[in-house]
């Protein structure tokens, strides 16, 4: 056999063959890497809830593609379901009004530390798309009570000469109190008074919480986290938090307040999550 011949037919043998490992290399190239690996993920979010807002840090172990367990802490605003904001009539008299809470005794926050999990219910495509999942977590609250201070009118003593034009008014900043008339009269009150002063007294209540959430995660890449969560929580103080002055007409006092005390908090809630994976 010539030799060309022979070298013709070995490298029609060989063609076929590389043919198939160059399709073999475009399609691996095409599939996914779904064996990357990542152990830890971390996100930083902010909320709002049927009663506030908030804002916390996730940070947590990944121990399959389905579950991962993690930490979280936060910071929210817990205020009573009734609390509105008004603005004193006084402010004519001497000006520089603040809106106050109408009634407001103490305005609470919260500082959370709690354990979670969370499971995947329906796995992102590698395109991308929404990821669907679940998440459970619970743990300690501390309640900061902090007492509302108001800007609260009265005369000078001793008032002004006829004919002067001084302003007979002064303001001074007051605990609210429920059973002070003036602190429930608007012609008396300029508006909320100096924070410091309600920090100088804030109480600590600790408690317990609890929240579930569905989990939406979306975007192209799994080292990075956009997701949106929405669910319900609770927060549990066993002894309660006093909140809000109520009306009581069997009450033995001038105004006809009480002073509500709450123990429970239930929210829906609304939260956005950014981080990543590594």
């Amino acid at each position: 056999m010539p030799r060309f011949v022979r070298y013709a037919c070995f490298i029609s043998l060989l063609f076929p063959g590389s043919l198939v490992f160059s399709q073999v290399e475009v399609l691996e190239d095409l599939i996914p890497d779904t064996e990357l690996q990542v152990y830890r993920h971390y996100s930083g979010f902010g909320q709002i809830h049927g009663n506030g807002f908030g804002f916390g840090f996730r940070y947590g172990r990944i121990k399959s593609i389905e579950k991962s367990n993690f930490q979280e802490f936060e910071f929210l605003q817990l205020k009573h379901p009734k609390a509105q904001r008004q603005s004193g009539w006084g402010a004519h008299l001497v000006g520089n009004s603040r809106r106050f809470i109408w009634g407001g005794v103490n305005q609470l926050f919260a500082l959370r530390y709690g354990l979670g999990m969370q499971r995947t219910i329906n796995e992102k495509p590698y395109w991308g798309g929404v990821q669907v999942g679940y998440t459970l977590a619970g743990g300690a609250v501390l309640g900061l009570a902090i007492p509302q201070y108001l800007n609260i009118l009265h005369l000078k003593e001793p008032l002004p000469p006829p004919g002067s034009n001084e302003n007979p008014w002064e303001v001074r900043a007051e605990r609210y109190d429920p059973n002070n008339h003036k602190h429930n009269e608007l012609s008396y009150i300029n508006g909320m008074g100096p924070m410091f002063k309600g920090l100088g007294h804030l109480r600590p209540y600790p408690g317990v919480y609890g929240k579930f959430g569905f989990n939406f995660e979306f975007g192209k890449y799994l080292e990075r986290i956009s997701a949106v969560e929405v669910g319900v929580m609770i927060d549990v103080f066993p002894i309660p938090v006093p909140m809000m002055a109520i009306s009581c007409p069997d009450c033995n006092n001038d105004t006809g307040l009480k002073t509500d005390q709450n123990f429970f908090f239930a929210n829906f809630y609304l939260a956005y999550h950014f981080g990543g994976r590594k």
